[in-house]
C-alpha cells in the first residue's frame, strides 16, 4: 500500500473497476499501488494517457499544466502530515549504470609490443 497525497487545492475523484476514490486537499489516502498506477501513472514515465483519462489534458498544448497538476499529488509510504514538507517516496529511480567499461579484463603489454 502507498498513501497519495493531495498537496493542490482541488480535490480529485476518480474510479478504478468498480470503486471511486476521493482525494481531498492535504490529505494522504491508502491506495494500492496498481490504483495508483492506472489512475495516476505511478511508476510510469509516460504520462500522457493517465493525464487525457484524468480530464487535465485535452490538446497537447494543456501538458504542461496538466503535468504541474499531477506534481500538486504525492506518493509516499506513509501519510503525509499538514505541517510536514516531504515524506520518504515510495517511487524510486534505479541508480545509473557504471560508467566505463567494467568487468573488462586489460591485456598486458609485452615487450614485444613497445
Amino acid at each position: 500500500m502507498i498513501f497519495v497525497t493531495n498537496k493542490g487545492s482541488q480535490p480529485l475523484v476518480a474510479k478504478y473497476v468498480d470503486q471511486w476514490f476521493e482525494f481531498p486537499p492535504g490529505k494522504s489516502v491508502q491506495i494500492e499501488p496498481h490504483v495508483a498506477r492506472h489512475i495516476f501513472g505511478y511508476g510510469d514515465d509516460n504520462k500522457y494517457q493517465y493525464l487525457v483519462r484524468l480530464g487535465w489534458m485535452r490538446m497537447n498544448t494543456d501538458h504542461d499544466k496538466a503535468m504541474a497538476r499531477l506534481a500538486e499529488f504525492t506518493f509516499t509510504d506513509a501519510p503525509v502530515k499538514p505541517d510536514q514538507q516531504s515524506a520518504v517516496l515510495v517511487e524510486r529511480v534505479a541508480p545509473p549504470a557504471p560508467r566505463g567499461r567494467a568487468g573488462v579484463k586489460v591485456q598486458p603489454q609485452t615487450s614485444d609490443e613497445a
